[in-house]
């Protein structure tokens, strides 16, 4: 779906009766806030990390500055929070387990801390990741379509939310119904985290 379709969705739904909808950039602008918010809720796209341990060096930063790391996408900046961790073997590695000598602790939200190491050893770092920011209604829009109610919620908060500040004013109303939407999208089972997983690798070609 392209970013114009959700626009003209907008503009004849959540939007009708607001003068927001005829300023496009805003809306896109609404767009790129609800769609942050759904890559926050929902494992929409993993991502991971390849970094080859050194002697005398156990901090690494996952956001591109650090040579030992080798991300797999070039934004470095879309990084939301370290899921998994596996040693060279495929197993897995604990995160933030004080209990665990072995673990890798995490001092901020994009680097790992690895107690013990031994030089050219592999660890595969697998994180959930942000959606692409759109400029263009061009762009087209990674989101799954039982998505799309919810994100249509979204974009009717944030167009009223800037208007009026009110605690029960429609913008509540419709962060409420945005927070349903999602809640229904659990209970039916229509986004299961381990089969996001999964697919996002497979698609990439790393099963």
């Amino acid at each position: 779906m392209l970013v114009s379709n959700v626009i003209s969705l907008a503009k004849s739904s959540e939007l009708r009766q607001l003068a927001v909808k005829d300023d496009d950039e805003a809306i896109i602008g609404f767009i790129n806030l609800g769609m942050l918010e759904l890559y926050k809720r929902f494992p929409l796209r993993t991502e991971e990390a390849i970094i080859t341990l050194r002697n005398g060096k156990s901090a690494y930063k996952l956001d591109g500055t650090d040579d030992a790391v080798s991300m797999y996408t070039d934004s470095v900046t879309n990084l939301l929070v370290i899921t998994n961790c596996f040693d060279e073997q495929g197993d897995p590695v604990t995160i933030n387990d004080e209990n665990d000598p072995l673990g890798i602790m995490t001092p901020t939200y994009n680097m790992i801390q690895v107690p013990s190491i031994n030089d050219g050893e592999i660890l595969t770092v697998h994180y959930q990741a942000a959606p692409d920011f759109y400029t263009s209604v061009t762009d087209n829009l990674d989101l799954p379509p039982q998505l799309l109610e919810a994100l249509l919620h979204y974009i009717g908060y944030r167009g009223h939310s800037s208007i009026s500040a009110d605690v029960k004013a429609q913008n509540n109303t419709h962060y409420i119904r945005f927070d349903q939407s999602c809640n229904r999208v659990l209970e039916k089972g229509l986004i299961l985290p381990d089969d996001m997983e999964s697919y996002n690798f497979e698609q990439r070609g790393f099963v």
